[in-house]
């Protein structure tokens, strides 16, 4: 996995991050976990309740809530953590491991991936600090297709860390482009993503094929102001054109 542009249409174009952020949120925790910061078997108490950056707390309504994350007060581990957050997408995960590392723990490895647009200001699910103050979590596809390469090439993780990573963006729930896969008949190819979405929003970025080739790949592609049929149709056709003459055999 090389990092070269093969190309790239409205590539710092800054859309609503949705879910797509939770992949630094990983980078940022894994690399605190390989400093010694934090221990992936460590246990705390799951929490539903999170502090707002306009003031007092805030937690999840039922629809954007995980149900298969624990009772208030019931123990779990960062590495639980970190595995939902990014397989199964899970927003209380999400925040927990934010307020764990602090929000400009993932400002520094932005910084350090060399990410020119893309910021997380405030915790998944935070609407009031985004009606009072406007503070939001942006990307672009070209920062969030950057992020991915480093990510799983393990450019600032042990190696240990950058498998874990790896692997729970192939236990990804749920897929968009690599879900093109069968229809291309390329079921065997390594993949693993990270997609997002909210009303109107509708994100994925995938690796496909060995995160250790250089001939690998990573797609991008992101979409706002559309119905979300509509949306994930169109992220169908857009991957499977892209796809089809790069994966070709």
């Amino acid at each position: 996995m090389e990092g070269d542009i093969l190309s790239s249409y409205h590539g710092t174009y800054r859309y609503y991050a949705a879910s797509t952020m939770k992949l630094a949120v990983a980078l940022t925790v894994l690399h605190a976990v390989d400093d010694g910061r934090l221990a992936l078997d460590d246990v705390i108490p799951a929490t539903h309740r999170y502090p707002s950056a306009a003031g007092g707390s805030f937690r999840f309504d039922e629809e954007d809530s995980d149900p298969l994350f624990p009772a208030e007060g019931d123990p779990i581990s960062v590495r639980e953590l970190l595995e939902s957050m990014i397989e199964r997408s899970c927003n209380e995960s999400t925040n927990m491991l934010m307020d764990m590392v602090g929000i400009e723990a993932i400002h520094e490895m932005c910084a350090r991936c060399g990410l020119h647009d893309m910021h997380v200001d405030r915790l998944i699910g935070d609407v009031a600090a985004a009606r009072a103050t406007g503070i939001s979590n942006e990307v672009t596809s070209d920062d969030l297709s950057w992020l991915t390469v480093q990510a799983v090439r393990g450019d600032y993780l042990a190696d240990a860390s950058t498998e874990l990573l790896r692997n729970a963006l192939r236990q990804q729930r749920y897929p968009v482009i690599a879900d093109v896969l069968p229809e291309l008949g390329k079921q065997n190819v390594d993949w693993g993503s990270k997609s997002g979405w909210v009303d109107g929003i509708r994100h994925d970025v995938a690796f496909l094929g060995d995160p250790d080739d250089p001939h690998s790949l990573v797609l991008c592609v992101l979409s706002s102001g559309i119905e979300d049929e509509a949306a994930i149709a169109a992220e169908h056709a857009i991957a499977a054109g892209l796809l089809e003459p790069l994966l070709r055999s």
